[in-house]
């Protein structure tokens, strides 16, 4: 899966790049506490993380994407000794391969399918998960 915090570039206009990076930090250690050990969680950019979790199925996959999501929501981002909080949000595009396949799609596919349906989840709403249409 991509995941994508939601208008992170308003975070960063409004609060000071130091406040977008305690939220990319926190974020980070929200994922790290909240997926396996087995699992690669990596920052690709930006405000972008690519999760990579082997041997997990379509429905899996896609609630631990929403598990995260609705963490995100309710986490608390305090920015400042003013106790000013920040809502963030986040999109997530989930692609699984399938584990029936003969053939496994290579990497660089998977993660242009999960960037698509990160792009669709971004584009009908923000704040959601959305999965490839290969993987439904």
């Amino acid at each position: 899966m991509v995941l994508d915090i939601d208008h992170f570039k308003k975070i960063n206009d409004e609060f000071g790049h130091a406040a977008g990076d305690l939220v990319l930090v926190k974020l980070a250690k929200c994922l790290k506490a909240n997926f396996r050990a087995v699992d690669l969680i990596a920052r690709i950019g930006g405000e972008e993380f690519l999760i990579g979790m082997p041997d997990t199925s379509t429905s899996r996959a896609k609630i631990a994407a929403e598990r995260m999501r609705r963490m995100v929501n309710q986490e608390s981002f305090v920015m400042n000794h003013n106790a000013q909080k920040i809502n963030v949000t986040i999109s997530v595009g989930v692609a699984v391969d399938q584990i029936n396949d003969a053939q496994v799609l290579p990497a660089a596919t998977m993660f242009d399918l999960a960037d698509a349906a990160l792009y669709e989840a971004k584009t009908t709403g923000r704040d959601r998960v959305a999965i490839s249409q290969r993987a439904a």
